[in-house]
């Protein structure tokens, strides 16, 4: 039996490429063979990013003179940037033969399965994807083919007004909905339609499942890593004073070669396995990203979590399902929360049943039938 999984494969970030694979896998353990479309529009691609750049700030879409400097200042790091995340994907996910730009490919070449799959990420932001992306919403797929989502996401608490209607359209094809994030369920039942909250993908797998991946590069190193993708000068902050306490070294992952003038050693956009075994080998973790805190969660780390000013609301909900609220810091937070005790067993617990819950919502979008 094949699955036909679309998601956000592409994006060259750690979250997207490994959601991408911890979908993937989660169904090949289900005895399920996968294929992930090779959806990869202009947006995604260097070039398309480097065009985009503008649109990250209101100065550089009014300086035109800003922006081209600031491509100039981001080439070397999306030189850097896209051959580690396309060479993960080329290596580890299970593509089509066809990679498919626009919707016209699909009716070039169609896909044929037995299940479609919507899988997890900002699938369904339309701000994000610039428009509503069809086949992000499996309108590739046969209306007598069973069709479901994994912890999809829209990206915001409420659609627009023109985006309703036909959203609503799309996602009424689905037999089973799944969202990432708790406000997706809420935007569903706006639009009259069911759905449920699971976990990530990236926590179906647990670090057993990850080990394969895990560089040891850093196993031997004794240091304290933040990955501050939203630069929180406060993270910064609370990290510098922890490392001189501590007496350790700082490793600063980025994705930027221009983070060079922070304090401490500036590991710029890793290899996937080396992100990972940043994040299992550290001493102490100081983070704002989701998935950094996931991995750290899921490792057993002594994590410290930074609220960002913006867009905290899937990383407090990890946070608060994990029972971490002791976890979170700022700049003047107590030196002492790092080394607090944390009880890794009640979480493992608690990601236990989630997986569970997760697991048994995949069954039934497979049509799977235990036997009793």
């Amino acid at each position: 039996m094949k699955i036909s999984l679309i998601t956000l494969h592409k994006i060259v970030n750690y979250g997207s490429v490994l959601q991408a694979y911890a979908t993937q896998t989660t169904f090949e353990k289900l005895g399920f063979e996968v294929e992930i479309v090779d959806y990869f529009t202009e947006r995604m691609t260097q070039h398309g990013m480097s065009k985009r750049i503008k649109t990250k700030s209101p100065k550089l879409m009014r300086n035109p003179l800003l922006a081209a400097a600031a491509r100039i200042i981001m080439y070397p790091s999306y030189k850097k940037r896209f051959p580690v995340f396309m060479n993960f994907v080329n290596q580890n996910l299970k593509m089509t033969e066809h990679t498919y730009t626009c919707e016209e490919d699909f009716e070039k070449y169609p896909i044929s399965a037995d299940f479609y799959c919507t899988g997890s990420d900002q699938t369904w932001n339309s701000v994000w994807n610039e428009k509503l992306d069809k086949p992000l919403y499996l309108s590739y797929a046969p209306d007598n083919k069973p069709k479901f989502s994994y912890a999809a996401s829209f990206g915001r608490t409420k659609l627009e007004d023109w985006e309703k209607e036909p959203t609503k359209q799309l996602l009424s094809r689905y037999e089973n909905i799944s969202m990432r994030e708790s406000s997706g369920v809420d935007v569903l039942h706006s639009l009259g339609l069911d759905g449920i909250n699971v976990l990530d993908p990236t926590l179906l797998l647990d670090k057993n499942d990850w080990q394969p991946l895990i560089s040891d590069k850093y196993a031997n190193d004794n240091y304290i890593l933040v990955y501050n993708i939203n630069r929180e000068a406060g993270l910064d902050e609370y990290a510098q004073r922890l490392a001189k306490e501590k007496n350790l070294k700082v490793y600063f992952m980025s994705y930027q070669y221009h983070d060079f003038y922070k304090k401490g050693r500036l590991i710029c956009c890793p290899q996937v396995s080396e992100f990972l075994g940043l994040i299992a080998h550290a001493r102490y973790v100081i983070t704002d990203s989701f998935h950094c805190t996931a991995f750290s969660t899921n490792f057993n780390k002594q994590l410290m979590v930074y609220y960002p000013h913006k867009f905290s609301t899937r990383l407090e909900s990890l946070v608060n399902i994990t029972g971490q609220q002791s976890r979170v810091v700022r700049a003047d937070s107590p030196l002492a929360v790092a080394d607090e005790k944390i009880d890794f067993d009640n979480i493992n617990s608690i990601l236990d049943k989630e997986r569970s819950k997760a697991v048994d919502y995949i069954k039934t979008a497979l049509h799977i039938r235990e036997v009793k």
